[in-house]
């Protein structure tokens, strides 16, 4: 899903634009090995997606993404007592382009998947467990205000649990491969009010190719929204990395916050999402 620590692999110094991670030095010119950063997750019959890199020091000369891939791990997912070894493969729907995953699992509610990453000096280790997915009802459209050729969601949910947690994705299939977090897509079910519903915009993201950004949908556009239930430690992480995003695009207050994670032994994040998906093809 969400190829979004690409900006967590950052120094501690400056405005990041979505989190703070420290390193102190270039890997590159002194050969410091920098932490590993995995970002992983986990859908409701989707196959497991596993992402691992070095974290990157922004405050070098022009750092290098592509040089903090991890390609040689042994990745392993454990569902109860079997064991799944991830193959790691290219794939240009992510940024960096290459992933750990497999065709022999498929993510189940209920389960608890156990990650295990090592290299030949570290091991890292997560554990997440997928909750029930939420009740996402048929989505609404909206032209906004000032243009008739842009459009915003409205998402309902039926049944929701007060004390779940959410998180809504969109995909705009016409220029987008996967999905993406939407902006300030993340909420408890206390906050959710189920006479309004949700306000649903695209969020920014590294796959964005456009000259120039909107976070509204255009006329004729065929969008799919996700709405994922997870763990409240995959909450938080989501919910610092949207004041990060948010805060982050005001140029006179800056803001840059650790996201909290749940890997032990790495920076970054596995999660098991129970998912609900709704299409809709706005009018021209």
């Amino acid at each position: 899903m969400h190829r979004i620590l690409r900006f967590i692999h950052i120094a501690a110094v400056a405005l990041l634009y979505f989190a703070a991670i420290g390193c102190s030095n270039d890997n590159e010119s002194i050969g410091t090995v920098t932490p590993l950063v995995i970002e992983g997750w986990i859908e409701e019959g989707q196959p497991p997606v596993v992402i691992v890199t070095r974290a990157v020091d922004l405050t070098v000369p022009s750092p290098s993404l592509d040089n903090s891939i991890e390609k040689w791990c042994r990745v392993t997912i454990y569902d109860g007592d079997t064991p799944y070894i991830l193959t790691g493969t290219m794939n240009h729907d992510y940024t960096p382009a290459f992933i750990y995953t497999t065709s022999r699992l498929k993510g189940a509610v209920g389960h608890t998947y156990r990650l295990t990453v090592e290299t030949d000096t570290e091991t890292a280790t997560a554990t997440s467990t997928m909750p029930a997915a939420p009740r996402l009802m048929p989505l609404e459209a909206e032209r906004t205000n000032d243009c008739d050729t842009l459009y915003r969601l409205h998402a309902y949910i039926e049944d929701i649990d007060p004390t779940a947690h959410y998180r809504f994705f969109s995909r705009s299939h016409s220029v987008e491969s996967r999905f993406y977090g939407t902006f300030l897509g993340t909420f408890t079910g206390s906050e959710y009010d189920s006479a309004k519903g949700w306000d649903i915009t695209r969020g920014f993201h590294s796959g964005y190719t456009g000259t120039e950004f909107q976070h509204y949908y255009q006329a004729g556009e065929r969008v799919t929204v996700r709405l994922c239930s997870m763990e409240p430690e995959i909450y938080q992480f989501w919910r610092i990395y949207d004041s990060n995003v948010s805060l982050s695009q005001n140029l006179f207050f800056t803001f840059a916050e650790n996201c909290p994670g749940n890997i032990d032994g790495a920076l970054g994040y596995w999660a098991a999402y129970g998912t609900t998906t709704r299409t809709i093809t706005l009018p021209r």
